[in-house]
């Protein structure tokens, strides 16, 4: 079946290493170049010794309001670095190793690690609502801290690229101003939580590239959630089937899609085990009732009394099929303009 999708595919920024311009640091705002500073192959196994010769001193980085370290290397970061740089609001860590980072400061308002080889990342049991986007990004984490739930202010959470293989939701439940949370390329096996927590303000989610087979609070636990990233998982069938379903009733947009699946594949999504009531792979033929459903199959059968007239305000074409025995027609997508949505 051919697909035109309109689509955001996830992407891994390569960083250019000769411009700031490309930092791993999210960006809040566009900054005046002028305010960043940026260091390159930096040895410091302990805060309190002297960086080589061509390096600037510690002593000099409380002014810049943006501070990149690349290829900074020391084997712990604790809070006593933090204290070093009060001034500072965007803090990058590119490259080099930082195995353990205890995260304390309630002047930074960004923090990104990437690719520094850490495993640990703590956080001090303070309140933290400073702190408004993290990224913890290719690197060896395994293990998402409970402590991270004293960083109340994120709008921001990106945790990719990493070994991470459990998650409980409950560690988010405090941050109210949850916007973003990326849990991609990892090796996630379960998404757990308690029954009655919501992300009230989460908009976007991406688990794709995981081992997941089922994702049981979704999507009542985020009432506000508008795009989210499935892909590349190991969900049963009878998941995919019933998420499909909520997923239209929901209005929530999905990005990305399975291409080579080595069992069934449904909306998109390879799927694996029975699929429920039927025998086929083919995509029409697990839509189920649902209230968007219900309304969508309606015009389906107005359509085929009425047509719609193309040439003039036309701004959904139902896209159908006819069944095997030809005695009828399928809703199998839908088309607005030049982008084409299957089921």
């Amino acid at each position: 079946m051919k697909l035109n999708l309109a689509l955001l595919v996830v992407s891994f920024t390569v960083l250019n290493l000769q411009s700031v311009e490309n930092r791993a640091v999210p960006h809040h705002r566009q900054r005046n170049a002028n305010q960043i500073t940026h260091f390159r192959n930096i040895i410091n196994n302990t805060i309190n010794e002297s960086l080589p010769n061509d390096a600037v001193s510690l002593g000099k980085l409380p002014n810049a309001t943006e501070l990149i370290l690349e290829s900074f290397s020391m084997a712990r970061c604790e809070e006593s670095f933090f204290y070093r740089i009060p001034h500072t609001r965007y803090l990058t860590f590119m490259y080099g190793s930082i195995p353990l980072i205890t995260f304390w400061s309630m002047k930074l308002e960004s923090l990104a690690v990437f690719q520094t080889n850490l495993s640990t990342f703590e956080v001090l049991p303070v309140v933290n609502t400073a702190l408004k986007a993290l990224q913890i990004s290719r690197n060896r984490l395994n293990t998402i801290s409970r402590n991270l739930r004293y960083l109340e202010g994120l709008t921001s959470l990106d945790l990719s690229q990493n070994e991470i293989e459990q998650v409980d939701l409950d560690v988010f439940s405090k941050m109210v101003h949850l916007k973003k949370l990326d849990l991609s390329v990892n090796r996630i096996t379960s998404i757990d939580s308690s029954p009655d927590l919501t992300l009230t303000m989460l908009k976007d989610l991406m688990i794709s590239h995981n081992l997941l087979q089922e994702f049981p609070r979704f999507p009542e636990a985020f009432p506000k959630l508008q795009t989210i990233r499935l892909m590349g998982n190991r969900w049963t069938c009878a998941w995919v089937s019933q998420a499909r379903r909520d997923i239209m009733d929901n209005r929530i947009v999905t990005f990305g899609l399975d291409y080579i699946c080595s069992e069934f594949r449904q909306g998109g999504l390879c799927c694996y085990g029975d699929l429920e009531g039927s025998s086929t792979t083919t995509e029409a033929a697990i839509l189920r009732e649902g209230p968007l459903m219900v309304q969508i199959q309606k015009l389906a059968v107005d359509l085929s009394r009425f047509p719609l007239d193309l040439e003039n305000d036309q701004i959904v074409e139902l896209l159908t099929q006819n069944s095997t025995n030809g005695s009828e027609r399928t809703l199998i997508g839908v088309r607005h303009d030049k982008v084409e949505v299957f089921f």
